[in-house]
């Protein structure tokens, strides 16, 4: 399983992200500085498929935890 996400990948991604098109990054002109994201008219276009990926993913979890216990009870035995 991947680690915690760092600020500097988080930034990193985001950036490509936008520069690929699939997100609008909003900035509010305050203090403290104010960044929002919003998927892009043709990321909106791609929200199916990342709630399917999402579900997918979900299951994928349950089913490793699963293997995970099983692993674990067989050799407790």
């Amino acid at each position: 399983m991947p680690e915690e996400m760092t600020h500097t990948t988080l930034s990193r991604q985001l950036k490509t992200l936008e520069e690929e098109g699939l997100i609008v990054r909003i900035e509010y002109q305050q203090i403290p500085p104010k960044v929002e994201y919003q998927l892009s008219e043709i990321g909106e276009k791609f929200r199916n498929v990342l709630s399917v990926l999402e579900m997918w993913g979900n299951e994928y979890i349950e089913y490793l935890n699963k293997v995970k216990k099983s692993q674990h009870l067989m050799s407790a035995k």
